[in-house]
């Protein structure tokens, strides 16, 4: 495998709607069940191929949250200490949370 191979294996890229691109580490990816299944789930999808995976419905701006929350959700995951907030800006918490149960994260 070569260097240049290595850090998409690493890494994944969500695409959003309006075209922008998110790449995010794998762990953290995968703390959403249906980015899970689509990466290393039972049937071997095109997105676990090319480590990309676009998104038709969700926004920029949402999917940017979701990138926080999960590496927020990797960051505090089994911790024995108290958690901070996660914040949301109160315009965008119905959209994030439809996201969120369509993600499952």
């Amino acid at each position: 495998m070569s260097q240049k191979e290595t850090p998409s294996s690493d890494y994944v890229k969500l695409i959003s709607s309006d075209g922008f691109e998110f790449i995010i580490h794998r762990e953290a990816a995968m703390r959403s069940g249906t980015i899970k299944n689509m990466l290393v789930g039972p049937v071997q999808f095109r997105e676990s191929v090319d480590n990309e995976i676009p998104f038709r419905d969700i926004k920029a701006v949402i999917l940017d949250i979701v990138c926080r929350y999960l590496y927020y959700k990797w960051q505090y995951e089994g911790s024995v200490n108290e958690i901070p907030e996660f914040k949301i800006d109160p315009e965008v918490v119905l959209e994030t949370l439809m996201t969120a149960d369509f993600l499952e994260c």
